[in-house]
């Protein structure tokens, strides 16, 4: 039986630390968008053992995912935007804040702001999307996606709701956090 294996990219090389204005945290996600993750970042043996043991590697285009996917020592069958992580939906404040405020925020506007209805439709869409990509290159074994954290739960809610249960792996909270997904 093929599984699903959905890994979330290493520790990406840009820090934040202090509080933050709306300006200064959006420079802040652009920074982090263009960022690699950390020199000295290595993955988890467990991470390693499944990437490498996929039959097809989909994965973002993002420099991060690029950087992990080196790191694993693997190479992507397709690399492009489709799995890139969505953009957070910053509400501006006249605040300052820690980055993972902000985040929150984001988040949070994004799934529950009426006014943002079509950007959530957009990412269901292109999750759903990327799942079926997913399910269709599991027909020929495993299939890992090397992608990012908020975007990899859509995909991965995509894939509960046709009938895939998660079996195993620690989530996304974290660098290097995976799902693996069996029919």
């Amino acid at each position: 039986m093929p599984s699903i294996i959905l890994v979330r990219h290493g520790p990406v090389a840009v820090k934040a630390s202090g509080l933050f204005s709306f300006r200064e945290f959006c420079a802040y996600i652009d920074a982090y968008e263009r960022a690699g993750i950390e020199a000295d970042a290595l993955p988890p043996e467990e991470v390693a053992r499944l990437v490498g043991g996929a039959a097809t590697v989909l994965a973002s285009d993002a420099p991060r995912v690029s950087e992990t996917l080196a790191r694993l020592g693997v190479t992507a069958d397709v690399s492009e935007s489709a799995f890139r992580e969505a953009p957070p939906l910053t509400p501006n404040l006249p605040l300052k804040l820690p980055a993972i405020a902000w985040m929150i925020l984001a988040r949070a506007r994004g799934e529950f702001s009426p006014a943002l209805a079509g950007a959530r439709d957009d990412l269901r869409s292109r999750a759903g999307q990327c799942a079926e990509r997913l399910l269709e290159a599991s027909a020929q074994g495993d299939v890992a996606l090397v992608g990012h954290g908020w975007f990899n739960r859509y995909v991965a809610r995509t894939l509960a709701g046709r009938g895939w249960r998660q079996t195993a792996g620690p989530g996304f909270d974290r660098p290097w956090g995976y799902l693996i997904f069996s029919p």
